[in-house]
This record gives structure tokens, C-alpha cells and sequence, in this order.
């Protein structure tokens, strides 16, 4: 994933891999790690967009969503549709 240079998230799913990410989904939440390592998340709509917009080519993006038994994390790696999803 050439996008996020500075970080191995090769373990992580990708929501790319997902058809239909519910990025608008309530359960659904972005951790975002900058390139100063600053954490931060967003749960609303307009919190993901923000975020997303505001995220840089070093920055990493994760989406926590819960699934049946556990909650899954993904890598974002692809920021446009990511952006189209919370539009």
C-alpha cells in the first residue's frame, strides 16, 4: 500500500476488499494516525468528512466496524471512495 509508506498495515483488511463499506453507518468509526503519530476519531458524518478531507499522504486511516463476534479494523486505502461514502 503505497499510500501509507510509513506504516505495515499488510495484516489489516482493506475496505477496498468490502463491496458496499457502510461508511455513513453509525457503528462505524475512523481512527486516524498522522504523520506527527496524533491520534484522533470520528463517529458523526460530519467528522468523517472532515477527516477524510483533511487527511494527508502520510497519514493512516483506519475504519472500525463491528462485525458478528468482534470488531474488525480495516486499512483505508483508497481516500476518494472513502470521501464519496461520507458525501
Amino acid at each position: 500500500m503505497p499510500r501509507f509508506a510509513d506504516f505495515d498495515a499488510s495484516s489489516l483488511r482493506r475496505t477496498s476488499d468490502v463491496e458496499g463499506f457502510p461508511w455513513r453507518g453509525q457503528t462505524v468509526t475512523l481512527l486516524r494516525i498522522d504523520a506527527k503519530g496524533i491520534v484522533s476519531q470520528a463517529t458523526r458524518i460530519t467528522e468523517k468528512r472532515r477527516m477524510l478531507a483533511d487527511a494527508g499522504p502520510k497519514d493512516l486511516i483506519l475504519a472500525a466496524w463491528p462485525g458478528q463476534w468482534s470488531q474488525d479494523v480495516f486499512v483505508v486505502d483508497d481516500i476518494k471512495v472513502a470521501q464519496a461514502g461520507v458525501a
